[in-house]
């Protein structure tokens, strides 16, 4: 991230401060291009794992919490009707959290559970579906918010937890004309879980591969039956779900875009 705003300047990213209506700073954050994003989530791989660079390997996303990040989490029930995916404490503060088998007529009650800064929290629903894909996503996703968001909320209130929901996660996030500052911020955080558990230039390798071409395809090719039982092939090297491989093809230009097959869909 760049250090200060002569830096972000000079790369090309802007800072944005967005202000309450009254005038009182309420969030910051940077205005990365897709190729910021992909330079940033490459330099942290290059710092935790450089051959994932160039060739997909199984990851341990707790693995990477505990030592690139070395901040707390857990797993915990976010809400009773599992809304809610992920959190990320930007301040020390307090979440209620609720228990096993909670009900959402108002009978169950949460408890009030302690949170300290930079704690990561995900919910149970998400390690409980037996989809590493959608696992690994949530938790690289909160794990971006802290590389990229931590000064975010820096002039929110003092406990402030910034939660994320299952649309958080869906495919066309980050395509509206016109977009808010956290709906840019959530986008930021999916392309970057994207380029960090499909690094492009391995993603490309195994496109290679797989389809047993000698170059990359000058303009996207269509999807088919074969090229699909590809996607699913792939996405199971990287750790990652079906529809966020399919996804990261198209954003590379590999795969036909056909917007009525994934924008509404989240990257599960």
């Amino acid at each position: 991230m760049a250090k200060n705003y002569r830096d972000a300047r000079e790369q090309g990213i802007i800072l944005q401060l967005i202000k309450k209506i009254g005038g009182s700073e309420v969030l910051i954050y940077y205005k990365y291009s897709q190729e910021n994003i992909e330079q940033k989530a490459e330099g942290v791989l290059r710092e935790f794992d450089a051959e994932r660079l160039e060739l997909p390997k199984t990851l341990d996303v707790y693995d990477f919490i505990e030592q690139y990040l070395d901040v707390p989490y857990d797993w915990k029930n976010l809400t009773p009707d599992q809304s809610l995916l992920g959190l990320t404490a930007f301040n020390d503060g307090y979440w209620w959290v609720w228990p096993d088998g909670a009900k959402t007529d108002g009978s169950t009650l949460p408890e009030k559970l302690v949170v300290p800064k930079n704690t990561i929290l995900i919910d149970n629903s998400v390690v409980n579906c037996q989809s590493k894909g959608r696992e690994n996503f949530t938790v690289i996703h909160e794990c971006f918010h802290q590389i990229l968001h931590r000064k975010s909320f820096s002039r929110g209130k003092v406990d402030y937890m910034h939660s994320c929901a299952k649309k958080d996660f869906y495919a066309n996030v980050g395509k509206k004309k016109t977009m808010t500052a956290i709906e840019i911020i959530e986008w930021q955080a999916n392309a970057s879980t994207a380029a960090f558990l499909m690094p492009r230039q391995a993603v490309r390798n195994v496109f290679l591969e797989k389809l047993e071409l000698s170059t990359l395809p000058t303009t996207p090719i269509p999807l088919t039956f074969h090229i699909n039982a590809k996607i699913y092939e792939m996405a199971d090297l990287f750790n990652s779900s079906y529809i966020a491989m399919k996804y990261r093809l198209c954003g590379l230009n590999l795969l036909q875009n056909r917007v009525y097959d994934i924008d509404d869909i989240d990257l599960f």
